[in-house]
């Protein structure tokens, strides 16, 4: 014989106003009559789960969360009406005081959102039960109550956009920044009990996130549950107390936070049987939409009363998007552009409260600055065997909890392909990213590397470009661009006017281009006073074919230097030359800007994308050493327009490259979804410009 289980029903508020008819409740309640139920409490419940009670008849739980005003102007007197009862879960900072009210004591009912909005953000809980009608529900009706949290507190659980705070937000919206404002960003919600959540920030009129920790969720946790239970136990007066969670979210940590309070028995929203063995606290229950009618209700009892059908059409939580640590992979050993920008996004999560691992070569450059950041470091030995490397990483990821690996370099992006098959045979799922800074044509599997993972992360919208023309979809190539952590110092300058280049000898920077607009420049004026730096040139006799000996000799050459010593000379500069023939978005721009220089870039790659040609910098073609040459003379000979641009680019770097915006922005593609638009909006700099 199958065995039978007990349903329990969710509900909210019961009235025209929200959408839920009493009408259409009174008909559901005579359903689970007509089929023969009985309501039980959830003490009754508890006995069952425990082994004490047999279920010995058809039993149904009635609960109703909030304990909206229209629960007891509606339904308790319908309950009592059929002699029924139900279980109440009240938030208990909306507990006012005052009389018994009856119908004409309320005489403006509104939904349950409009409800919580008035009671976030003005403290008006005259649309919920007030603490003499939850006592009489309980000492003078038969019923329960019980606790439903301090303030149904919800949070950004991920960094999915939502659109800018309005009337149409999320009603936990209020909750979150207490205050309405029509320039703060919304964020996919979730429960402040099951996830730890980005939380707002305000500094100086700006509004940034940071996750809350483990240990801050648990304090947070610890300290509502025992304001919500002193004042709940002084309503009902039971020696067994019972929660339910808000959406009917949780996890491991709250719940050991909810045994350890005192709660005897949890309410959810999963869906399975209740019954002789049922752990009291996951009670399951099913939530009643709006909508829903008699035959819907008739059709549930049927499935949830019979252990075996209740089990079958199981429901489990899950906790989704919930990103607590990122793992950045690379197999090169020195400090690229790439390996620089790994750093850079590194500090960018750590700064955001999110946890780091970093997988690298025992020789790796980059080790001492992540340790220093506070970045868990994993060495793996050889990145060649991809296959025992891809079992490596994959222990990594388990054993550290890692929720996303970012990958940089070719090598990683196999691994990290492999990793993710062999998540599919029961080890941690992972979201799976590719980092893209570069725009020559990418591995012909790229396509299906960016259907293995997650997809790519371009630096610049033409690097994206570049990865569409090559077949890959473009959802799965978004745009983050990269990111400058300066110190925050106004810059000193040397007395004489110093143009800086700062790159290498290779041809797609074009070493040669720089020294031919110089060399054209100085032909047709001394420049006295002027200083040029080539950073990463080291011998010029190699180019005594393009340019005159004194040329060659006016020009710097420092070589190669430490990353300080280059962002040191940049300071002292006055304007910064980029004359390559390939780009995406090189560091150096975006450190020129920093530093506030005026930019003279040719038109490679990325980088018209942060330059408007004469406001900000100017932009040559690609070869046009003539065009750089002019643009240098000019920005020489105006020195106040070359100050403007720089100051121009100062803002633009800390407005949109700062660790701060990188993180949100990587939070978003971390965060999205497959059905989500990918992230490909390009920096607002005009609008910058114009304030």
């Amino acid at each position: 014989m199958l065995g039978k289980s007990v349903p329990v029903f969710c509900y909210h508020a019961v009235c025209e106003e929200d959408g839920h008819s009493p009408a259409t409740f009174a008909s559901h309640l005579d359903m689970m009559l007509e089929m023969g139920f009985k309501t039980i409490t959830a003490d009754h419940l508890y006995e069952i789960c425990m082994g004490r009670k047999p279920i010995d008849d058809k039993y149904v739980v009635l609960t109703f969360d909030d304990c909206h005003i229209s629960n007891w102007i509606n339904v308790v007197p319908m309950l009592e009406e059929r002699g029924m009862t139900g279980v109440f879960f009240a938030v208990s900072d909306f507990i006012g005081q005052g009389k018994i009210r009856n119908r004409a004591d309320v005489p403006q009912m509104l939904s349950m959102r409009e409800s919580f909005i008035k009671a976030l953000s003005e403290n008006d809980n005259s649309q919920f039960m007030n603490e003499a009608e939850l006592k009489s529900l309980v000492h003078d009706r038969g019923m329960e109550v019980y606790a439903h949290t301090c303030r149904h507190q919800g949070c950004f659980k991920d960094f999915r956009f939502k659109g800018n705070f309005s009337a149409d937000s999320h009603w936990s919206t209020w909750g979150v920044y207490r205050k309405f404002n029509s320039e703060l960003p919304t964020y996919d919600y979730g429960s402040a009990f099951a996830y730890n959540g980005y939380w707002p920030q305000f500094r100086k009129g700006k509004v940034t996130f940071k996750r809350r920790s483990d240990d801050e969720r648990r304090e947070f946790i610890r300290d509502d549950f025992k304001r919500c239970l002193d004042k709940i136990k002084k309503i009902n007066g039971s020696r067994r107390q019972f929660f339910c969670w808000p959406w009917g979210d949780f996890d491991n940590l709250g719940m050991k936070e909810a045994a350890a309070a005192g709660f005897c028995g949890t309410f959810t929203l999963e869906r399975s049987a209740n019954m002789l063995g049922t752990d009291p606290m996951r009670i399951n229950r099913i939530g009643v939409g709006t909508s829903k009618d008699a035959a819907w209700i008739k059709q549930r009892l049927h499935m949830y009363s019979n252990e075996a059908s209740a089990m079958l059409c199981f429901k489990f939580f899950t906790k989704r998007n919930d990103i607590g640590k990122v793992l950045y992979i690379t197999d090169t050993e020195k400090l690229s552009g790439g390996s620089r920008q790994l750093i850079n996004s590194a500090r960018a999560m750590l700064q955001a409260g999110v946890g780091v691992v970093a997988v690298l070569r025992p020789d790796s450059k980059l080790i001492p600055e992540l340790e220093e950041m506070g970045v868990e470091v994993v060495i793996l030995d050889d990145f060649k065997n991809m296959l025992t490397a891809a079992g490596f990483l994959s222990s990594v990821i388990e054993e550290h909890q890692v929720d996303v690996v970012h990958t940089y370099h070719n090598r990683a992006v196999k691994i990290g392909c492999i990793a993710k098959g062999l998540s599919l045979l029961g080890g941690r799922k992972f979201k799976l990213f590719f980092n893209r800074g570069v725009i020559y044509k990418p591995n012909p599997l790229a396509p299906l590397f960016s259907l293995i993972g997650n997809g790519y992360i371009c630096n610049s919208a033409k690097s994206r470009e570049v990865l569409l023309k090559h077949f890959v979809l473009p959802k799965r190539a978004q745009v983050v661009y990269n990111s400058f952590v300066g110190g925050g110092r106004k810059p000193k300058r040397s007395a004489e006017t110093s143009i800086i280049y700062v790159g290498n000898e290779g041809h797609a920077k074009g070493p040669d281009v720089y020294i031919k607009a110089v060399d054209r420049l100085l032909a047709q004026d001394k420049c006295e006073g002027v200083r040029f730096i080539a950073v990463g040139m080291e011998d010029l006799s190699a180019y005594r074919d393009i340019a005159s000996a004194s040329t060659l000799e006016r020009i710097e050459c420092p070589g190669y230097i430490p990353h300080e010593e280059v962002v040191k000379l940049l300071a002292s500069s006055h304007i910064y030359v980029m004359s390559s023939r390939q780009e995406s978005m090189p560091n150096t721009l975006l450190e020129a800007f920093e530093c506030g220089l005026a930019a003279i870039c040719t038109k490679a790659g990325g980088t018209a994308e942060l330059i408007r040609d004469g406001v900000n910098g100017l932009l040559c073609e690609v070869e046009d050493s003539e065009a750089l040459a002019k643009s240098m003379k000019r920005l020489i000979e105006d020195s106040e327009l070359r100050s403007e641009m720089g100051r121009l680019n100062r803002r633009i770097v800390r407005s949109f490259m700062s660790s701060t915006a990188k993180a949100q922005a990587l939070l978003k593609v971390y965060s999205s979804l497959p059905g989500d638009k990918p992230q490909t909006a390009l920096p607002d700099i005009d609008r910058l410009i114009r304030k």
